[in-house]
């Protein structure tokens, strides 16, 4: 049985993880092909944005034969104007219709400083350079504490650092570093989400990197400036440079004209979920000349997404959730079929047991009848005629009384049956019974009581049916001047009757047909049919029902509406 439970389980639990592993796949597939088409429709509407912006630069710089008049002042106002578009790891480049550089993001520091003029208050930006400034180990310094992100968790902790440009000349959009000083910030405010509001650093408590440059060409020199990091990290990493030394690629913006669609990026894949996209943009449009698309100016987009970073929390929840539900049905089916192969083993039991008690109990009346018809067939003992009719009619009454109540008990488990339900007094039923018992109680000096009174809720018939077998079974199961008491009360009906105890470990079997509580009990002329048959009514109506031994008896009972 162990084991039989056991691989009902295996098995469900396997076919389930198999359903589970199928349906999250294609699901992660789907999700992860959406993300990829939300990607590339950020990278469209980020690229719109920006050239938009671009376009409005370049017709400002341009003379009236779209001529750039200064490329180093277009340079310094696009990167001016690249300060308010958040980059996300995007590289970006210009170039002109005959396919030269013009403009592109870099791996340069981004350096705000005040312009004080007389005329104007104004917010400028320019880049470092770091290699032509730095030795190696210095730019990796700066860097470090320039992306660091230390999280902070009470005041007093380290929350970021301070990387300025103290003293510096400008060279149009080149800065030219005298020194840059970082200074370590601690958390001194938090807000309700536990972020750092305000910080403050220790007073002449920074690391200085000099660059030893000497101004000898007269530029413009300032005091003050901040290095601003990227939003998204350090982007002087492998891939970042990858994808910046493919955007600023002219001969593969000359391949990519002779086949791409203007409405959607390029995109190839890096790695399992990293995707790198390509966009174009013309301006001031695009027109084909038989072979390639033509422009004055392209504005190129290149942008690296981690798919799996997009939709991971997605993906990690519903892979979750979804496998507890999928287990907790898995063990609930598994449950409930190992309960139903209990069931139908049970069932197999009871039918062999019944048709063997069946068969037990229809062949003694038969050899009986075979006998006594086989005499009189012969002859023999002809003084005894009516004694043999009497007892083959007895018998074949009682096959017929068996294979009646085998009839009735197939219709009541069967979905066929109709019951009409409707209320009327149980002690009025109660009280038909006993008078149709009275000369048998009478014979065998039996006392009957009906105690209490209530209305039902049921098939008349049906329940008249149960409570003539319960007295049935009462007055066949004890001996003469026994009581049977029928109580009703608080919506239960129960029917005592004195005499021997049924064993406990078989009150549950007798409800079962062909099963009888004890020997003690079982010299009856019943068919063992008749408790099967109440059992089956009792359910029908939904009502509890049951056995209990008492001090000097036997109670059977049910609850009724």
């Amino acid at each position: 049985m162990m084991k039989t439970k056991r691989s009902t389980y295996l098995r469900i639990f396997s076919s389930f993880l198999a359903i589970y592993l199928i349906l999250m796949i294609g699901f992660s597939v789907y999700l992860v092909f959406q993300q990829k088409k939300i990607a590339e429709m950020d990278l469209r509407s980020y690229a719109l944005q920006v050239s938009a912006k671009f376009e409005d630069i370049l017709k400002e710089n341009m003379d009236s034969e779209n001529h750039i008049k200064d490329i180093t002042l277009l340079r310094k106002e696009i990167a001016n104007e690249l300060n308010s578009f958040t980059s996300e790891l995007t590289e970006i480049a210009i170039f002109t219709g005959e396919y030269k550089l013009i403009f592109n993001t870099t791996n340069y520091w981004k350096v705000s400083y005040s312009n004080n003029d007389v005329k104007k208050f104004s917010t400028e930006y320019g880049f470092i350079n770091p290699k032509d400034w730095y030795g190696e180990e210095d730019i990796k310094d700066i860097e470090r504490y320039l992306y660091a992100q230390p999280k902070a968790k009470k005041e007093g902790d380290l929350s970021g650092y301070l990387v300025d440009v103290k003293g510096f000349w400008v060279d149009n959009e080149n800065i030219i570093p005298e020194q840059i000083s970082v200074t370590e910030m601690y958390a001194q405010k938090f807000d309700e989400n536990r972020d750092v509001s305000a910080s403050g650093g220790i007073p002449d408590t920074y690391i200085d990197y000099r660059s030893n440059h000497k101004n000898i060409e007269g530029l413009p020199y300032f005091e003050f400036g901040s290095v601003i990091p990227e939003n998204t990290g350090n982007p002087n990493n492998e891939k970042q440079n990858e994808l910046r030394q493919l955007v600023i690629d002219s001969e593969y913006l000359k391949e990519t004209l002779s086949h791409i669609m203007l409405t959607k990026p390029l995109s190839q894949r890096v790695d399992l979920l990293n995707y790198r996209f390509y966009q174009l943009q013309p301006y001031p449009t695009a027109f084909y000349d038989g072979q390639d698309l033509i422009s004055d100016f392209w504005f190129v987009f290149g942008r690296d997404v981690n798919l799996w970073e997009q939709c991971s929390n997605t993906l990690v929840f519903v892979w979750i959730s979804c496998f507890i539900i999928f287990m907790i049905v898995a063990f609930i089916l598994s449950r409930q079929t190992y309960n139903t192969y209990q069931k139908r083993e049970n069932l197999d039991r009871q039918r062999k047991e019944m048709t063997k008690a069946l068969a037990h109990d229809l062949k003694t009346p038969l050899s009986i009848i075979s006998g006594y018809a086989q005499n009189l067939q012969e002859n023999i003992f002809t003084e005894k005629r009516g004694h043999y009719v009497k007892h083959i009619q007895a018998n074949i009454d009682r096959m017929d009384r068996i294979i009646r109540e085998m009839l009735e008990l197939t219709t009541l488990e069967s979905d066929s049956l109709k019951i009409t339900i409707k209320d009327f007094p149980l002690n009025e039923l109660c009280n038909e019974i006993l008078i149709r018992y009275k000369h048998v109680c009478a014979e065998r000096r039996i006392t009957t009581i009906l105690q209490g009174e209530a209305y039902i809720k049921a098939d008349r018939s049906l329940i008249g049916r149960v409570i003539d077998n319960f007295f049935i079974n009462a007055i066949e199961n004890m001996p003469e001047a026994g009581e049977i008491r029928i109580t009703i009360s608080d919506n239960t009906l129960e029917i005592f009757n004195s005499g021997s105890h049924i064993p406990e470990e078989k009150i549950d079997e007798i409800w079962l047909p062909f099963k009888k509580g004890e020997a003690s009990r079982g010299n009856t002329k019943g068919t063992g049919l008749g408790l099967s048959i109440s059992r089956s009514i009792l359910e029908l109506h939904k009502f509890q029902y049951g056995a209990r031994n008492c001090e000097d008896g036997v109670i059977f009972w049910f609850k009724f509406r």
